[in-house]
Order: C-alpha cells, then sequence, then structure tokens
C-alpha cells in the first residue's frame, strides 16, 4: 500500500528529499507525524554532509594555491563554487521545520518553502 509520498534521494545534495503527492493539509495527523519523523532523521545527517563538502572545498583551495596554471585555478574556483551552492541549500532544507497541520490553521507544508525558493 502507498503512503502517499516518498523521501526520493537527491544526488546533487546527497541527500533524500520529501515528495508529497498530495497536499500537506490532507495528510492524517499520524501520516504527517510519519513524514515529520522521517525528515528529522534526514535533517540529522545534513551536517555531516556540510562537512563532507567543506572538506572538498578546502583540499581544492589546496590545489589551487599551488596552482600556477590560471585555467586550472578557474576550473577548481568553478568547482568551489558548485560545491558552496550545495552547501547553501542543504543549509536551507536544515533549517525547514514542519509542523502538523491538523488543529494548525496555515500550517505550511514539509517542502513548501523550500521549493517555492527553487523556482
Amino acid at each position: 500500500m502507498s503512503k502517499g509520498w516518498e523521501f526520493v534521494p537527491d544526488e546533487r545534495l546527497g541527500i533524500a528529499l520529501p515528495q508529497l503527492w498530495q497536499d500537506w493539509s490532507l495528510y492524517t495527523r499520524e501520516q504527517q507525524a510519519l513524514m515529520i519523523e522521517e525528515w528529522e532523521r534526514v535533517k540529522a545527517r545534513i551536517p555531516d554532509r556540510v562537512q563532507e563538502l567543506e572538506a572538498v572545498i578546502n583540499e581544492k583551495q589546496l590545489l589551487a594555491s599551488q596552482e600556477d596554471d590560471w585555467d586550472t585555478v578557474c576550473d577548481l574556483y568553478e568547482k568551489i563554487y558548485e560545491i558552496a551552492s550545495i552547501i547553501n541549500d542543504l543549509n536551507i532544507w536544515k533549517n525547514v521545520e514542519q509542523y502538523l497541520s491538523h488543529g494548525e490553521e496555515n500550517a505550511p507544508g514539509i517542502a513548501e518553502e523550500h521549493t517555492n525558493r527553487e523556482k
């Protein structure tokens, strides 16, 4: 039986993101609680993922500081900017808070805030 949602691995971010198949308010309180529980587990892994990416940035910065070829330096910094963008997105997702909506009017959906930012 389908739950009506899933957490889909995002290759770029390295975490699973919520994919809701209907509006947040249409899920039962129990379903919302299950999604929030799973989302909190995903969020708990974000700091480790950020730390991994920061280590990659540090490596690339060290390589860039030792590199004489300008094109290679530019390529390294382009990769650094891409990784920094991923870190920024992870930090946005880390700050997404979700609440049970039944009994709370106008509570946001689990991914509404970030989904709207991505557009």
